[in-house]
């Protein structure tokens, strides 16, 4: 040992068992707060301090009892963000959850290209506000806004551009030669 060092030396190593237990505690409590993926239980365990086996034993066992469930968790996400976000913004946030990609592509199995073209379109006609300017310099832009916000929700580039066209010919000056 170095002559600066202040780790201790005499501390026994924690009982395997015991550290578990501790361990699935810790998980229940924080499993009480909100739902959360066997992955990011295991991260969260282990930032407390707990040991990779003791984290990893733990968040199995809660896996084990039913109080996580991965796919039920994707499902409740995507139901929750599928009218206001695009897949790919849903996808990424799943995968921050530490779900895998088996998980997040079956839970995005449900949602449509469809609901996805109508929810992008509901949310640029949110943005949008209102009438449309009669300026076509200022139009662009207003829409080109828009566009990038949607894509910062993660829809897709064709789905973007159907609630862009949408969303400009609902707001169309009627033609006064017809």
């Amino acid at each position: 040992m170095q002559p600066w060092s202040t780790a201790p030396t005499d501390i026994p190593a924690p009982d395997p068992d015991e550290e578990r237990r501790a361990a699935e505690q810790a998980a229940l409590r924080i499993l009480g707060g909100a739902a959360q993926s066997e992955a990011a239980l295991r991260r969260r365990l282990e930032r407390r301090g707990f040991s990779a086996e003791a984290s990893h034993a733990a968040a199995s066992a809660a896996v084990r009892l039913g109080y996580v469930d991965d796919a039920a968790l994707a499902e409740s996400i995507v139901g929750r963000r599928r009218t206001r976000r695009g897949s790919a913004r849903i996808a990424a946030e799943l995968r921050s959850r530490g779900l895998d990609d088996d998980t997040v592509h079956t839970a995005l199995a449900s949602v449509s290209p469809e609901e996805q073209r109508e929810a992008a379109l509901h949310e640029a006609r949110r943005r949008l506000r209102g009438d449309l300017p009669a300026d076509p310099a200022e139009r662009r832009r207003l829409l080109g806004r828009v566009g990038a916000a949607l894509s910062r929700q993660g829809f897709s580039g064709d789905v973007v551009a159907h609630a862009l066209r949408a969303a400009a010919s609902d707001d169309a000056p009627d033609d006064p030669t017809s």
